[in-house]
């Protein structure tokens, strides 16, 4: 047994009162008359034992009373939560979810209503010594602190929405690391740890590892209307967007509910363009919409789409921003056996600056601000050039690798191994003519008018065969003996392999418009992009590819709202990372403005589209999350009629109404011995 009041206990000293009473009787004497002397002793004798018993019975009456009474005001109970012997007291875990999902409507107003309600009636309804955690999805160095009862209900009472997301199984890994850290060694057992969440389905494959030490009470609100259509991403059919050129947006809209849609407004802004068109949505299945315009000048551009939706909200708009490209910059490495096709294909297209060098000449330097770096026509890959390609590669430059007529295997395939790359085997005289482009990839769409499955395309007279056939590459050209001839691999920068060599001993390849088609397009998509949009909360490094003087910092901006990003270095592109910003979750969705001295362009945020999905745990799939066999798990269900009782959770058994009962049971017993016995 415990007692929340256990102080209360010096009460017993007032036991003494009854005890001086009956010890001192300061009752006045009656004289009795008798008619006889003869019946003295006998009446005497009798009166006495009766008073004797009479005063033993009431003076246990009011003992048992009072003692019953300082015991109802120490309320004993027997449970579980009775405190911790490291000095953290009786302490209560509280999770509420206030991720965008919480937005839907439930019986009694948006779920995250619901649920601060009902972690205070929790609150409320507990012992007034009780401490808690009160957590959220942002599970920061503030969220560590234990608070009291009026405490923790100022904290529920400023709770608001966050872009930040976390599973239920990241909140208990954080849970116990916490507890560790409070417990500092101690032993802690059957702390209760409250989930006051919509439980989306999105957890259900993540299990919860073992932790005796909690007892769980997942707490789950489900909306009454499940429906919901949004606005899933944004892309662009082709990434180069060039001032004059039709540029062609994908909009995916996804419609979370048992019915098909029909006429969705979707509301398009981008720069000073405003469209608006209508897409039909079958029930639980996306569809994609396209539009076409034309950029009419070079700048940076921001835009966002606007579906009409009366249901969760934070997911109706979407964001987006792009640069205008105005050229792209070429550095051609010139090896033994270069061509000088690429250096003048290039340089007439006044879309390309083009810089041409000996391989034997280049400097670290002359990387700066390339899009793309063609080896042309190298036999020997060394060491040092290899590390030279690994650096451009990470620093989003492309690499276009022709090798010469005579390249050293060795080097070559240590490189291609590291890269997974299909690595050059022996050389290869049939076979070598053309047989498919890939069209699916994105290099090839949009460069012819229509698909031809019969095409009547060039040959080379020798390939370096592509020894393996599981590399990591995308063939981009096949040959009619199955090996490739054109390779890429995407990384942060793009890696180009020809399997052949462009020399004229090798074939007439290179004078061909297929290899001016396949130089261009290499250029084109090896302009260094940034993302059109982030998603807040997710681990993401924006590259800005302009020189940024070391002590101006980068400021990110909008109207009265700004802040300054963790910024890096890496090959002299900076990145900025918006995961570590000092208050997160304050960080809404929409166009921003990056600054130093001037505006560098723009940079795009949205929420996280996982909490769209409006589609719940049912109970069992609730405690499996929870692997029920091996936790102390009970569930209650909060949706369109259920009541909240704190009675259900575990609360402990407190016995203080039974003393008050006792203690007037005792003092009629106490009023009918003094009235009835006689």
């Amino acid at each position: 047994m415990n007692f929340l009041y256990p102080q209360a206990l010096w009460g017993f000293l007032l036991l003494l009162i009854p005890l001086i009473i009956h010890l001192f009787n300061f009752k006045r004497y009656r004289t009795i008359y008798f008619s006889s002397l003869k019946f003295v002793r006998h009446v005497e004798e009798q009166s006495k034992s009766t008073r004797k018993l009479k005063h033993y019975l009431v003076l246990l009456s009011r003992l048992l009373a009072f003692s019953c009474l300082v015991l109802a005001f120490a309320q004993p109970y027997f449970g579980s939560n009775a405190g911790n012997s490291n000095g953290i007291g009786k302490l209560d875990f509280v999770y509420i979810d206030n991720s965008f999902s919480m937005q839907a409507l439930g019986p009694e107003g948006e779920l995250l209503s619901e649920a601060k309600e009902k972690a205070r009636e929790l609150i409320e309804n507990a012992d007034a010594d009780q401490q808690y955690i009160i957590a959220t999805n942002l599970l920061n160095g503030q969220e560590e602190r234990i608070l009291n009862r009026s405490e923790a209900l100022e904290r529920i009472d400023k709770l608001d929405y966050s872009p930040l997301s976390k599973s239920i199984e990241a909140v208990c890994e954080w849970n116990g690391r916490l507890l560790n850290k409070l417990s500092d060694g101690s032993e802690i057992k059957n702390v209760r740890s409250f989930y006051l969440s919509d439980f989306q389905k999105k957890d259900v494959a993540k299990k919860i590892d073992e932790d005796r030490r909690f007892n769980y009470y997942p707490i789950q609100f489900i909306s009454e209307k499940r429906s919901n259509v949004f606005i899933d991403s944004a892309w662009f059919t082709d990434p180069i967007q060039r001032i004059g050129a039709t540029n062609e947006l994908n909009v995916r809209v996804k419609n979370n509910s048992d019915v098909n849609l029909e006429n969705i407004e979707l509301e398009f802004r981008i720069g000073d363009m405003e469209k608006i068109v209508f897409v039909n949505a079958k029930a639980n299945e996306e569809t994609t919409s396209r539009i076409t315009y034309k950029n009419r000048s070079t700048r940076s551009v921001k835009g966002k789409i606007l579906i009409a939706d009366n249901s969760v909200y934070f997911d109706d708009t979407y964001y987006f921003s792009y640069d205008v490209d105005k050229n792209a910059n070429v550095l051609v490495l010139d090896g033994e056996d270069a061509v000088p096709n690429i250096a003048i294909l290039y340089g007439l297209e006044k879309y390309y600056n083009v810089t041409t060098k000996e391989i034997s000449q280049f400097t670290r330097g002359d990387f700066a601000d390339k899009d793309l770096v063609v080896f042309n026509g190298i036999n020997g890959f060394s060491t040092g050039l290899q590390t030279y390609v690994n650096e451009l590669l990470q620093a989003g430059i492309s690499v276009a690798l022709f090798p010469g007529t005579s390249p050293n295997l060795s080097d070559w395939n240590v490189f291609l191994q590291k890269q997974g790359l299909s690595p050059f085997g022996t050389g290869v005289g049939s076979g070598t003519r053309i047989k498919s482009l890939n069209y699916t990839d994105a290099f090839f769409q949009g460069v012819f008018e229509r698909e031809k499955e019969v095409l009547n395309l060039p040959s080379v007279n020798k390939t370096f065969n592509a020894s393996s056939s599981n590399g990591q590459g995308t063939s981009l050209i096949t040959l009619q003996n199955g090996l490739s001839l054109l390779t890429y691999k995407k990384d942060v920068g793009n890696l180009f392999l020809f399997y052949s060599s462009l020399d004229e001993s090798f074939g007439p390849f290179s004078k061909d418009a297929l290899c001016s088609t396949m130089l261009l397009r290499m250029g084109e998509l090896s302009k260094r992009k940034q993302p059109i949009q982030l998603m807040i909360g997710q681990e993401a490094q924006y590259p800005i590819y302009e020189t940024i003087e070391a002590d101006k910092p980068v400021r990110i901006r909008k109207e009265d709202f700004e802040f300054i990003p963790e910024r890096s270095e890496v090959t002299g592109v900076n990145y900025i990372s918006l995961n570590r910003v000092s208050g997160i979750d304050e960080l809404k969705a929409g166009n921003y403005e990056i600054v130093t001295s001037e505006r560098l362009g723009f940079i795009s945020l949205n929420y996280n589209r996982s909490e769209s999905l409006l589609k719940y745990l049912k109970t069992n799939n609730i405690l499996e999350l929870f692997l029920a066999e091996k936790h102390t798990v009970e569930v209650n269900e909060f949706g369109s009629s259920s009541n909240f009782s704190t009675r259900d959770l575990d609360k402990p058994t407190s016995y203080w109404r039974f003393f008050i009962i006792l203690t007037l049971i005792f003092v009629l017993t106490e009023m009918v011995l003094i009235r009835f016995l006689k």
